[in-house]
């Protein structure tokens, strides 16, 4: 048995090596073997993923960068329910603040429990609350002083003119679904995210030290500057609101557009929609109102496409101003009959006679007996039937052009697309198409967006695109030349006193199971002006006009309404008078 102290020492060093064996042998697993695991963990604690507030849309402008809409700043307010002491006193003080039920917020702020009752508490529970809030309840909010309230800054956009040009301006929704221009402009509207890894404090937040650069904060939306201008768009609205209160009629749309370079000057159609609101047209089952009347949904036209008929005709060089024709009142093609809106024939007449008169069956026999289905159907795509414009909003259509190659094909079409049956086109089709007359053969492309501004400074014009000559020059002259004496001669309340325009009237059947309605029709107008340098193209559509079958005529509704229009934007844009009226 070992004595002295030797011994003691050798029994102390024992006992070290025993007590500390354990520490070295844990030490060694946690710095050696389960390093990498607990690094990771560690790494999680104070390194994470966060995300940076959301930056805001681009504002949208209008021609003159008057605001159409911009952002507000607003709050989601969510709760982390584990923490809420007294789930009744919250769900009370929160019910008017949030605009909801006691009843739903006591649901949201009660933590679940589990088969034995035991609350699940161990973790954090977070549930969203409310969103969109304004500041002036976040004011309210923060004075509650709840720890467990989270209040999360985003953006809420707001229109700045309410419900002007709706349609146009649209909307998207939480769900990323949207219309109008901000959804066919949303990759350039909405701001970049930015969500990354990094240092975070115990309250979530960025630590000081953590070095972010100017490339990887978010930045926001593309800004917008349209060709609208605010002071016509609200104009147009107040006329087009005016008319159709005037003619009975329960919808209709209005349009202008330089036909020199395809701007929109301002379009409006009703009803229409306010789009900070259209949750609640959501929810009440109206979200047909959400379509652009002017844009995406096509109707036949009538005799506002006679023009395009002997536009055809004309550049075909198979029919000048010498051309004429006898007109009987009828013409059989394709197994139907084709009658003038009168009933009656005119006898002898030439193109001129064709349009004043705004005869059925002379341009049918353009069509059928002139131009013939290739050479006919060739001029209408030119001019751009059957396929979209390209405008920059959602949801264009392309309308319906039957083609001699299609299996639903009649030869009767040829006969009845000469005056605008059988055929389907959109307000914006047929602006484009009679731009082209009024522009000298040069059809443009409509569109509304005439400038991006981008959040580094640049600014980026969207330059007028041509979609080419369906005509010549001296084709479309000539055809402007017969617009504006169909004007000066027959349609006393188309002209504007002091200024020469041109057009022509519509009052198209409306198609039905079987046939055409025998009592509504859609009245319209489609004229430009000043000339000889046409500036602005106006057309007018009011559909089902309910009033006398006397006056229900486009000649005697929207034409009416054309003189009005055209007389006021003349003088706000400042074009001064190309002729003294013999009346002043």
């Amino acid at each position: 048995m070992l004595r002295g102290p030797d011994a003691r020492l050798r029994l102390i060093t024992a006992l070290l090596i025993a007590v500390l064996l354990p520490v070295v042998v844990q030490l060694v697993r946690l710095q050696v073997l389960e390093h990498s695991r607990y690094e990771t963990e560690v790494e999680g604690l104070v390194r994470r993923q966060y995300s940076l507030p959301e930056p805001p849309w681009g504002v949208i402008l209008d021609r003159n960068s008057d605001l159409l809409v911009g952002n507000v700043p607003v709050f989601d307010i969510g709760a982390e329910v584990n923490l809420v002491t007294d789930t009744v006193m919250a769900a009370t003080t929160l019910a008017p603040l949030l605009n909801r039920s006691e009843t739903e917020l006591l649901q949201d702020l009660t933590l679940s429990t589990g088969a034995d009752g035991a609350s699940f508490s161990d973790s954090v529970v977070w549930r969203p609350l409310a969103r969109n809030v304004p500041m002036a309840t976040v004011e309210k909010l923060k004075s509650l002083d709840w720890i467990w309230m989270t209040m999360t800054p985003t953006w809420e956009r707001y229109y700045a003119e309410g419900a002007l040009a709706s349609h146009i301006l649209g909307f998207v929704n939480q769900e990323g679904v949207g219309y109008g221009i901000h959804a066919f402009q949303m990759r350039f509207l909405r701001g970049e995210s930015v969500s990354r890894k990094g240092y975070v404090s115990g309250d979530e937040q960025p630590m000081p030290d953590e070095m972010i650069t100017e490339m990887s904060l978010p930045y926001r939306g593309t800004d917008l500057r349209l060709t609208i201008d605010r002071t016509i768009q609200a104009y147009i609205e107040g006329e087009l609101e005016y008319a159709l209160q005037e003619y009975n009629a329960p919808s209709g749309t209005i349009i202008v557009m330089n036909p020199q370079n395809g701007e929109i000057l301002a379009i409006a159609s009703r009803p229409h929609y306010e789009p900070s609101r259209y949750s609640e047209y959501a929810q009440a089952e109206q979200t047909f109102l959400f379509q652009d009347p002017a844009v995406s949904v096509s109707y036949e036209p009538g005799s506002v496409f006679k023009v395009v008929t002997v536009a055809a005709a004309v550049d075909s060089g198979r029919v000048d101003q010498n051309w004429s024709y006898y007109d009987g009142g009828t013409l059989e093609y394709g197994g139907v009959i084709v009658h003038n809106w009168s009933g009656g024939g005119y006898g002898t007449q030439n193109l001129e006679g064709v349009l004043a008169h705004s005869l059925n069956v002379g341009v049918a026999t353009l069509s059928t007996q002139v131009l013939g289905p290739e050479i006919f159907y060739q001029y209408l795509r030119a001019f751009g039937f059957g396929q979209d414009t390209g405008i920059e909003v959602a949801g264009e259509a392309n309308g319906t052009l039957h083609l001699p190659t299609d299996w639903d094909w009649s030869d009767s079409f040829l006969a009845t697309n000469a005056f605008g049956q059988g055929i389907a086109v959109t307000s914006l089709q047929m602006m484009a198409a009679v731009g082209a007359i009024a522009n000298e053969g040069e059809m443009m492309q409509p569109h509304v967006v005439a400038e991006r501004l981008y959040a580094d400074g640049r600014c980026v014009e969207i330059p007028a695109r041509s979609l080419g000559y369906p005509i010549s020059k001296e084709s479309a002259q000539f055809v402007t030349t017969l617009m504006e004496r169909v004007v000066e001669r027959e349609l006393e309340l188309a002209q504007v006193p002091g200024y020469r325009v041109a057009g022509k009237t519509g009052t198209a059947q409306i198609p039905t199971t079987g046939g055409y309605d025998p009592e509504d029709v859609i009245a319209s107008f489609i004229g430009f002006g000043p000339l000889p340098d046409p500036q602005i193209l106006i057309l007018i559509k009011l559909d089902r006009p309910d009033v006398p079958e006397a006056i229900r005529w486009g000649s005697q509704t929207a034409a009416a309404v054309f003189q009005r229009v055209a007389s006021r934007l003349f003088v706000l844009l400042g074009i001064p008078p190309t002729e003294v009226a013999s009346h002043f």
